[in-house]
């Protein structure tokens, strides 16, 4: 759980100095078209929402686990809110990256880590979903 927190917080460092970079980068070379400016604030709206409910919801999970409420359904839905939101956050900054012209292999090493992060959170909350089933239909069983 320590590997997973640390993970999620050296992500939104290294995100932070990319965000300042981009933004340095458009402040210097002026907006293009006004849609695109404003597509790119829209964009990056999301992506902050995305990235802190995500981040927020493996805190609870953490603070769940650390209260010794491990198998519940809470903890089923905050994985799989950990997990989604930094799909979303994955798929519209690697969007971005490529509309700019990157190659997918520099893109896939930029961000292969996140992506990792994110189907395991999946994963676990599928794993917990199945044995959460499977102790239901046990307490049910004579």
């Amino acid at each position: 759980l320590l590997l997973m927190v640390a993970q999620v917080v050296t992500t939104f460092v290294m995100g932070a100095d990319a965000f300042a970079e981009g933004w340095r980068e458009g402040r210097e070379a002026g907006a293009a078209s006004t849609w695109g400016a404003l597509l790119g604030i829209i964009a990056g709206l999301v992506v902050l929402i995305a990235a802190i409910v995500s981040f927020v919801c493996f805190l609870r999970f953490i603070l769940n686990v650390n209260s010794n409420e491990v198998f519940v359904w809470d903890n089923v839905s905050l994985l799989r809110l950990t997990g989604i939101g930094l799909l979303v956050v994955i798929l519209i900054v690697s969007g971005g990256e490529f509309i700019e012209g990157r190659d997918f292999s520099s893109v896939l090493d930029k961000y292969i880590d996140m992506l990792i992060f994110s189907v395991f959170n999946l994963i676990v909350a599928e794993v917990f979903a199945i044995g959460l089933k499977l102790k239901q239909e046990q307490d049910l069983t004579i």
